[in-house]
């Protein structure tokens, strides 16, 4: 973008006053920022360290259910490489989105009277607990995530549960689903209830069809992975009205991200009778995958990361994780490959964590009427002591038209009264 073009876009946004939200308060950036880490599946012990210098404050970490439990009842000691993990992350102040799941085939194998008791809800929720205890007893900062994306899961599939793939009735998979929730939900809470319990799918949709078929009210929010189609992060994969979400529109006419979120935390105030807490626990896109305007290039990703972390803020999401650190057996989406070369990625999250890290995100900001494919974004940096009215800030700002070829994010400086900033 020509700098000029961004001074006056910067003008324009400033020339009207408004006051401008109250974030004296508000987190950092960073505490929004999170990385799914694949230890678990064989990123090596020293990529903690590149956990630390990416500036991320949570990331998702996961050990599976059998290895925990092998006989019904008896739960094993954490692996030495997890206690590892979990001390390290403890002493940097990193805190861990845990994954529990998945099928436990180990102490609880399926037989004809129960041909699906690898997911038993009671001992489901005992495994949720007893890990709920151990994270706990780490020290660790931590939220429990139920599942990863069940509708992909064995026990949904038309030989177990069965069901339709998007969760709309009848779909016993999602019945279960929600027992099993239940369960988990019940048993963590009584240790302590101020431990963050999320639901799990990476559609959209899903979500409805949990809600209406009836979570626990002590259940703190849900997590999604907005996987995008190839389109870029402002866009979700969903349009407006799309056959399989009827009865529901679950994005507005504009299709874009925030709208998504925010039409699922007011379904979830509609059917639990709060607000819920929105957590995005995968994003990002793989070199080469298929889009509109043809694959996706290695560049383009690192346009996009930022945008994505910026626009979870601006959606009011309480943590964005970006998928992923390494390749391991997922393909190309990783901040390094398999073989130990970073790709652009890694230095775009870089960038933005030592940018904005620091910082506390304000607001987006208005644009001009012919700059409809611009977007941008006031941060604030902590006040020093001697500041009066005026506040230094970091306008992030980048082009949305994918014909421009151009979706770079850029980090301007600005010094302003905070009474000028005219928010969207």
């Amino acid at each position: 973008m020509n700098i000029n073009l961004f001074l006056l876009l910067i003008f324009n946004m400033l020339f009207h006053p408004q006051a401008w939200a109250e974030t004296e308060k508000a987190r950092l950036f960073e505490e929004s920022m999170c990385l799914q880490v694949k230890f678990a599946q064989g990123q090596p012990l020293e990529d903690l360290q590149m956990v630390k210098a990416l500036g991320v404050k949570w990331v998702r970490e996961e050990i599976a259910w059998s290895a925990i439990e092998q006989r019904p009842g008896i739960y094993n000691p954490l692996p030495e490489s997890l206690k590892t993990r979990l001390a390290f992350y403890r002493k940097n102040n990193i805190g861990v989105i845990f994954i529990m799941a998945y099928e436990n085939s180990v102490a609880y194998p399926n037989f004809k009277e129960s041909p699906n008791h690898f997911v038993n809800e009671v001992a489901f929720g005992k495994y949720v607990a007893y890990m709920a205890t151990q994270l706990r007893d780490s020290g660790v900062r931590f939220a429990i995530e139920l599942w990863n994306e069940p509708h992909n899961s064995k026990f949904a599939k038309k030989e177990h549960f069965g069901g339709k793939w998007q969760g709309a009735p009848p779909s016993p998979w999602v019945d279960h689903y929600v027992m099993m929730v239940d369960e988990a939900v019940k048993r963590v809470k009584a240790i302590d209830p101020t431990i963050k319990m999320m639901t799990n799918d990476d559609m959209w949709i899903v979500h409805y069809h949990f809600l209406e078929k009836g979570l626990p009210q002590a259940l703190d929010g849900f997590s999604v992975h907005p996987y995008t189609g190839g389109n870029p992060p402002e866009l979700t994969a969903v349009k407006f009205d799309t056959d399989w979400t009827r009865p529901y529109q679950v994005v507005d006419q504009d299709q874009s991200f925030e709208s998504a979120v925010r039409r699922l935390k007011e379904q979830g105030i509609k059917k639990m009778g709060k607000t819920p807490t929105i957590w995005v626990t995968e994003w990002g896109w793989g070199v080469g995958e298929n889009s509109a305007s043809g694959a996706v290039s290695e560049s383009k990703i690192a346009e996009y990361l930022p945008r994505a972390f910026i626009l979870s803020a601006n959606a009011g999401v309480e943590s964005m994780c970006w998928f992923s650190a390494m390749d391991g057996p997922d393909g190309p989406m990783g901040l390094k490959t398999n073989s130990g070369r970073k790709r652009l990625a890694y230095d775009a999250l870089l960038k933005l964590s030592s940018t904005l890290g620091k910082t506390q995100f304000v607001c987006e900001l208005k644009q001009p009427d012919d700059k409809k494919n611009m977007r941008s974004f006031a941060f604030r940096k902590q006040k020093s002591a001697h500041t009066t009215s005026q506040q230094e800030m970091i306008i992030a700002s980048w082009n949305t038209s994918e014909a421009q070829n151009n979706g770079d994010v850029i980090y301007q400086p600005l010094v302003s009264d905070e009474s000028t900033i005219q928010c969207k």
